[in-house]
Parts: structure tokens; C-alpha cells; sequence
């Protein structure tokens, strides 16, 4: 008797340890969570930026100084005219000699309608702007 009576009473314990444990989780997740406080920050104001004053505008009073003459090889021809292809010539090359600067070769094309790299043949007479 004395046994079934000390399993008794550990049951006991044990049951009313249970359901405590049982009521402390339900109270914690029945419990409603509060967000954490947070500091009040105002909206961000849009950017304005400072005015500026107007600078004023000045000139060099000096000449600009003229570059010396380039030598008589590095001289672009007159350009204006007409020009017989060469064979191995290109637009570029004909502008760079005409020119100057072989960027120029658009001007030739824009003063031939129908004339193209590709078109370019040795002989054709092409007007030089």
C-alpha cells in the first residue's frame, strides 16, 4: 500500500508539474507582443540646392599667337576640284591628303551622291569639295 500510494502521489506531482508547464507556455503564446518603441524621425525634406552666383564672363585681351607654317610636305593641297582615283587610294586617304585629317572624308561623300568605299574604283573622276 505504502508503494501504490508513493506512485500516487508521484503521479500527482508529476500530472500537476505537467499541467503548470502547460499553463505557463498558453499564457506566453496567448499573450499579445507589443512592437518595440521607436524613436519619432520626421520625413526626409527634398534637396534644394544653394543658388549660385553668376561668374562673369571674361576674354584674354592677348592675340592668340599663330602656330609656325608647316613644312611644304605636310601641307594639305587646295582642296576644291576634281581628283582622279589612284589605284590603292581610299576616302580616308584622299581627305587626309586634300584635308588634312582623313576624318574629313564624309565631305566627299556628301559632294558625290552614289559614291561609297566600296564603290571606289581606280580612274573614276570624284568632285573634291
Amino acid at each position: 500500500m505504502k508503494r501504490t500510494l508513493a506512485v500516487g502521489l508521484l503521479g500527482l506531482a508529476i500530472a500537476g508539474g505537467c499541467s503548470n508547464a502547460k499553463k505557463t507556455s498558453e499564457a506566453s503564446v496567448t499573450e499579445p507582443l507589443s512592437p518595440a518603441p521607436v524613436a519619432y524621425q520626421p520625413a526626409p525634406q527634398p534637396y534644394t540646392p544653394s543658388p549660385v552666383a553668376a561668374q562673369p564672363v571674361t576674354y584674354d585681351s592677348t592675340p592668340v599667337a599663330t602656330a609656325a607654317p608647316m613644312a611644304a610636305s605636310a601641307t594639305p593641297a587646295v582642296s576644291g576640284g576634281t581628283y582622279t582615283v589612284k589605284k590603292g587610294d581610299t576616302l580616308y586617304s584622299i581627305a587626309k591628303s586634300r584635308y588634312g585629317s582623313g576624318k574629313e572624308y564624309t565631305k566627299i561623300i556628301a559632294a558625290n551622291p552614289g559614291l561609297s568605299p566600296q564603290s571606289l574604283k581606280a580612274g573614276q573622276t570624284i568632285t573634291i569639295p
